[in-house]
């Protein structure tokens, strides 16, 4: 049964469901884009590999730590890598994939305030990590309102600590100040990487004539964050302080997800909440029907996506 392989850790099911993702995406690159593979297409593909193992690794230690889910189980990692196949032009992205390894570290960070120790050090290194994901690409700034959310709940009585993602702020301009200076380039290259910041998508009427393939995987990342929704406000017994930082992310990943049109900052969230949600079902047949539906979408997803193009 499908579900016997996902309720245990070894990392022989671990590697197949990674290895399930990226031939996923190898599909993608050259049966819809009809990618050139030369030297840097490979290196770069190589390096979003590396970027999403890393981020496969983190998020189950996260799910483990916490003790997100009731079980040792791979269901976040299997939900997570059905999101990316569901929006294959992730691998498209070498900058979104690494700002969102980097969120899923302020997301570790901000879970540890739970021990009260260091506070002051997990929210400066919370900050920074935010900071450096902007730099790969900007929107994801908007991240440190789970910061200052998160000082609700952790050392709110000290107001120097809302200072903190400030002084994180001077330290990342020094030390870009410096990288500059020392590299030498000239001022008008930073102009123009702040001016290739697409913004004008947020004022502009939105367009409704998606392709197909694309409409069918928003409803299924729709339905979703429905259940992972559903699953934190009306299932008492989901709730914890775990939880509520995922919904933190979850909401705020949201709003990104409208203001700069990229998904994967959803993944993550919806993936543990969903993990929760399918971890806990106790009829057999409907478990196995739900992993074997979401099993479907990707490849209906691809089939789309290769009809479409042809």
């Amino acid at each position: 049964m499908l579900s016997a392989r996902f309720e245990n850790t070894r990392a022989i099911d671990l590697l197949i469901v990674f290895l399930a993702l990226l031939a996923g995406a190898l599909v993608y690159e050259t049966q819809v884009l009809h990618t050139v593979f030369t030297d840097a297409v490979v290196i770069e593909k190589l390096v979003i590999t590396i970027l999403l193992l890393l981020s496969f690794l983190l998020l189950q230690q996260i799910n483990r730590w916490n003790e997100l889910a009731e079980t040792k189980n791979c269901y976040v990692l299997f939900f997570f890598a059905i999101c990316i196949i569901l929006f294959p032009m992730t691998f498209s992205s070498i900058r979104v994939v690494g700002a969102n390894l980097l969120v899923l570290l302020v997301l570790w960070r901000i879970l540890t305030l739970k021990t009260g120790e260091e506070v002051p050090q997990k929210l400066f290194d919370a900050s920074l990590l935010v900071f450096c994901a902007g730099i790969l690409h900007p929107w994801a700034l908007v991240f440190l309102l789970n910061i200052w959310i998160s000082l609700l709940f952790y050392g709110s009585e000290k107001r120097r600590y809302w200072l903190i993602p400030f002084l994180a702020l001077i330290v990342i301009l020094i030390l870009g100040t410096a990288i500059w200076l020392l590299s030498g380039l000239p001022f008008q290259v930073i102009i123009d990487n702040f001016e290739a910041f697409d913004y004008t998508h947020i004022t502009e009427i939105p367009n409704f004539n998606l392709p197909l393939a694309t409409v069918v995987s928003l409803i299924s990342l729709g339905v979703m964050l429905s259940v992972s929704l559903g699953v934190y406000y009306f299932v008492r017994r989901y709730h914890s302080i775990s939880s509520q930082i995922v919904i933190q992310f979850l909401w705020v990943g949201l709003l990104v997800f409208f203001l700069s049109k990229e998904p994967i900052y959803l993944f993550a969230p919806i993936a543990i909440f969903f993990a929760l949600y399918v971890e806990r079902i106790y009829k057999l047949w409907l478990k196995e029907t739900i992993l074997w539906l979401l099993i479907c979408f990707p490849v209906v997803i691809l089939t789309l996506h290769f009809v479409t193009k042809s």
